[in-house]
């Protein structure tokens, strides 16, 4: 405990024969002691800790671009071209979410969170890139397969990332000024007992999965267009998994192995494009 100036001698004896001689914790506690109690963060922790963590994250982001490019270097084809085809290719995944989120807000809020809305979706970003790996294979013909269709993914990926990016900007923004937004968000992250740790590790991870599944399921299709249809099957489960998600208390989420479908749908999309890859 911290002396006060003043203490009488006897209280200052006591204090020093108590530090001298060891005391079991379990059966000497201070009651007035709380400093090994574990303290829910006020809103000030939480904003602090958000603020740093998405900072972080938006650091992170780019780097993940940097390394998506790096680790493709090797396999890039005669022409960059092929990673403008798949920047369009992410606008048009990014248009095809707008207009869904228009529609949803000019109708049924409800709808947001119905399955049919969301296969209709994944089918639509699937058929989008059939056409976007078609055209590629029509301009590009003298291109290897592969190649190619790891670089209208990458392309995808990028347009996904930066607006991640954005996005963790915007929002940090936002938490670290004063306004009703923030005290709002704050309020329901402290009412559900959510840390800023797993929230911005989840965010991450999703960003992560989102990269994988983008160069994954471009390379699929290139290999098979056939394949147009698992990769739609994986789109749907990953936003199912989502759904199912929202249906959970926030505090479990991240507790969940649900949580973790996004990240693991993109991962085993991206390692059955590579083992593709190497039996072509």
């Amino acid at each position: 405990m911290t002396e006060t100036p003043g203490t009488s001698p006897r209280v200052e004896g006591t204090a020093d024969s108590c530090a001298a001689t060891p005391q079991d914790p379990h059966t000497a506690h201070d009651p007035h002691d709380h400093s090994d109690h574990d303290h829910p963060p006020t809103g000030a922790d939480l904003v602090r800790d958000l603020v740093r963590g998405l900072s972080v994250v938006a650091l992170l982001i780019p780097v993940v671009i940097v390394v998506l490019l790096l680790t493709i270097l090797p396999m890039a084809p005669s022409t960059p071209l092929p990673l403008v085809l798949g920047l369009a290719l992410g606008a048009a995944h990014l248009l095809s979410l707008v207009v869904t989120s228009l529609f949803v807000s000019r109708t049924r809020r409800q709808l947001a969170v119905n399955p049919g809305l969301l296969a209709v979706r994944s089918a639509v970003d699937e058929l989008l890139r059939v056409a976007a790996v078609l055209l590629g294979l029509l301009l590009w013909p003298g291109e290897l397969r592969g190649e190619l269709g790891v670089w209208i993914g990458a392309g995808a990926a990028i347009v996904w990332l930066v607006l991640a990016t954005a996005q963790t900007v915007s929002t940090r923004r936002r938490i670290a000024s004063p306004s009703q937004w923030a005290e709002d968000a704050v309020a329901t992250l402290l009412h559900h007992r959510v840390g800023a740790r797993s929230t911005v590790v989840m965010r991450l991870l999703d960003v992560i999965g989102t990269a994988c599944f983008q160069v994954g399921a471009t390379v699929l299709v290139i290999l098979s267009p056939v394949l147009v249809i698992g990769t739609a099957v994986l789109s749907i489960g990953s936003g199912l998994s989502t759904l199912v998600l929202q249906r959970r208390p926030p505090a479990e989420r991240a507790g969940t192995a649900w949580a973790y479908v996004p990240l693991g749908v993109g991962v085993l999309t991206l390692l059955l494009a590579v083992l593709g890859l190497a039996t072509a």
